[in-house]
């Protein structure tokens, strides 16, 4: 499987990852405009956050067919939204995050931000 990246909807920088270790970020899954699911931790490469022990990831409730389909969608209202931690302003997007044409593979851009706790939040959908 490929990787998935994404641009920071709040600085504009691209979301780094070497698929062992990413940038601190936000996650959000969005359907409609609105969040479904949410993730808090460091940045995998595919679309998810890794456990705090980093050997695992999260894996997100919705079926993960649907939730690339909505990464894809006409309506940018749908797929996922992604914020570096470090940049978080309390907005929470409803649209999707561009994706990144270098595939997450360039320098790091959370800074020193890290998240001690990851989480994963399943909304009533």
């Amino acid at each position: 499987m490929g990787c998935f990246s994404f641009i920071c909807k709040e600085s504009g920088l691209p979301v780094a990852s070497s698929s062992f270790d990413g940038d601190a970020v936000r996650m959000y899954l969005l359907k409609n405009g609105k969040v479904v699911e949410e993730m808090r931790g460091h940045y995998d490469s595919y679309g998810r956050v890794f456990h705090a022990d980093k050997e695992d990831s999260f894996q997100w409730k919705m079926d993960w067919s649907e939730a690339v389909d909505l990464m894809f969608h006409p309506d940018e209202s749908n797929g996922m939204a992604v914020i570096l931690e470090q940049y978080f302003t309390g907005n929470i997007p409803t649209t999707r995050s561009e994706g990144d044409p270098n595939q997450g593979w360039g320098k790091k851009n959370g800074g020193r931000t890290k998240i001690k706790v990851p989480v994963h939040i399943i909304y009533n959908y």
